[in-house]
């Protein structure tokens, strides 16, 4: 089960893992939909009032592009021998912990607690004094906790499959990973505010 959930990468034929991975990408997608999610970012995950059917599948589409561009290149900077498939498998079923995370705003609960935490933020102020109740300072402490879990499970993931794919084995290698992934995460943030769809 732990290979299943941290390196499915191993056992699983490709062909099974890129039909998986688009199946997970569109239902992730039509969640996000449903929950009011925005995937704005490669590792980015907003709730928001209302949210269209085409733009979670379009951030989705935007983020999957660019993490591709990136640790491809770097794959094949590793590895000359690095396969495309072997790079979109990772990147399709690395991004299955924000999928889930999507469940969190049922009824658009974190979305309103962010929005009433926003509208009465002052750093000086005490948490008590914030105007919000401490069953949703517990709920949002929970969602923070349970969001750093999630953003661990998606590296977990895409660096097993990253690793396979271009046989990477030295720490210069593991900085090339990181680097793709924060260059990734730049122009993906920048692509979906600059089309403002």
């Amino acid at each position: 089960m732990k290979k299943l959930l941290l390196n499915p990468f191993e056992k699983n034929p490709e062909t099974r893992l890129f039909i998986f991975g688009l199946a997970v990408t569109a239902i992730g997608s039509y969640l996000a939909y449903l929950f009011n999610g925005r995937y704005d970012g490669v590792i980015d995950l907003h709730f928001t009032k209302s949210v269209t059917l085409a733009q979670p599948f379009i951030d989705n589409l935007i983020n999957i592009v660019c993490l591709f561009a990136t640790l491809f290149f770097v794959g094949k900077l590793i590895n000359s021998k690095t396969r495309i498939i072997d790079i979109v498998n990772p990147i399709l079923i690395c991004r299955i912990p924000f999928y889930l995370l999507t469940f969190s705003n049922f009824r658009n609960y974190i979305s309103d607690i962010s929005v009433s935490l926003l509208e009465n933020f002052n750093p000086k102020a005490m948490p008590s004094e914030m105007n919000l109740s401490p069953i949703s300072m517990i709920v949002l402490g929970f969602f923070a906790i349970i969001s750093i879990l999630c953003l661990i499970w998606f590296v977990i993931l895409l660096y097993n499959g990253f690793k396979i794919a271009t046989n990477s084995k030295t720490g210069m290698h593991k900085l090339y990973f990181a680097l793709a992934i924060l260059v990734a995460e730049i122009i993906s943030g920048i692509l979906i505010s600059f089309l403002n769809y």
